[in-house]
């Protein structure tokens, strides 16, 4: 027993090291007790949760770095190596390996191995298909980035195989390259790739262009292309006009316009409006409008949210209609400790209805406490 005790304070020792070093220990947990009613069936009852969660962050993200300083050297990085302890169960989150041979100013990354897909239009309706250029084979790609500076681009050649020595019988072979060219306020980039050499090649391509103004509060734009050999392609435009500074979560009030287009004709278009909780014109009022039209404007849907957080109290809504013809809602309020003197502890009265024409609604009371 004493030799196993001196093994425990060892490993204790060891391990506060190397949080000293590399990271931290991360512990939450809350609990709450819920009771509801459905207006449609009358059923009633309780619903107890609890949930906790350590996580001992082992290196930080750019903290575990390998490199050289003679223009010519390996460099590998670690980055964010984490275990998580939740309700009990143990696992590993995060963890990822980098590692480039660097002849500068020319970098050579031999892990991890090129994805060989690009886009740059993303759909905005979910059932969708995105156009999206990749590059699949039979078996796992690997192979090797070539990555040159030459201010003020940057030029990525990717060259790969369809397998290993093992597995790629058809010596099959692909490449692929971006270019990204950076003069402020604007960025331009392309990309695509073709193969397989010694099988039915296909190819694919993108471009982009972005802006990024100081104007108001900040502007951003930008437009996305993407195509592939079939002939099939799309094209968005997208737009974020920020009004307000940035709060302490980064959050500004903004009007967004995305609108996507393919080549089936298929027009999809959103408008957001935000008013960030926090920072924004009203302090304390939160709003939100979000309007979707796809297909043509043949479906549409309107989305609004409001919210007013003093502290202590945070009335709340969000109701939603469209050219299906339902109706949801949801209100409530939550009560902090401010309020109530419950330390820790918050206390959520709720209504919701998916379908005011069909669904009563269900009313919930909640009380959480956070650690």
């Amino acid at each position: 027993m004493k030799k196993l005790s001196i093994l425990l304070i060892g490993l204790l020792l060891v391990t506060g090291f190397a949080f000293a070093d590399f990271g931290d220990v991360d512990v939450s947990g809350s609990a709450s007790v819920t009771w509801g009613v459905d207006l449609d069936t009358n059923a009633t009852g309780f619903a107890n949760v609890g949930t906790s969660s350590v996580t001992l962050t082992l290196i930080d993200e750019g903290d575990g770095v390998t490199t050289g300083d003679d223009g010519l050297y390996g460099e590998i990085t670690l980055t964010d190596w984490s275990m998580d302890i939740t309700d009990s169960t143990v696992s590993g989150t995060g963890g990822s390996v980098d590692a480039k041979i660097v002849v500068s100013p020319l970098e050579i990354i031999i892990y991890a191995a090129p994805g060989m897909s690009w886009g740059n239009a993303d759909i905005l309706e979910a059932s969708d298909v995105d156009v999206a250029p990749a590059l699949t084979g039979a078996n796992t790609i690997g192979g090797v980035t070539l990555v040159l500076p030459v201010d003020p681009a940057e030029v990525d050649v990717y060259v790969v195989s369809d397998g290993d020595w093992t597995s790629n019988a058809a010596n099959d072979y692909a490449a692929g390259a971006d270019l990204t060219v950076e003069v402020a306020p604007i960025t331009v980039g392309v990309g695509g790739f073709y193969g397989w050499f010694n099988a039915a090649a296909t190819y694919g391509a993108t471009a982009s262009l972005d802006v990024a103004l100081d104007a108001l509060e900040g502007v951003d734009a930008g437009v996305g292309f993407d195509f592939v050999d079939g002939g099939a392609w799309d094209v968005d435009f997208v737009a974020t006009v920020n009004l307000t500074p940035a709060n302490a979560d980064d959050d500004q009030s903004n009007v967004a316009l995305a609108v996507y287009y393919s080549e089936t004709a298929d027009l999809d278009v959103t408008l957001g409006v935000t008013e960030t909780t926090a920072g924004g014109f009203v302090d304390m009022l939160g709003a939100s409008v979000a309007v979707e039209l796809f297909d043509m404007f043949a479906i549409w849907n309107v989305d609004v949210t409001g919210e007013y957080d003093t502290g202590d109290v945070m009335p709340y809504f969000g109701f939603g209609y469209g050219s299906d013809s339902v109706f949801d809602l949801n209100v409530g309020v939550v009560l902090y400790s401010g309020l109530t003197g419950i330390d820790n502890t918050t206390i959520t009265l709720d209504y919701v209805s998916t379908d005011l024409s069909t669904d009563n609604g269900i009313i919930t009371v909640d009380a959480t406490i956070d650690y």
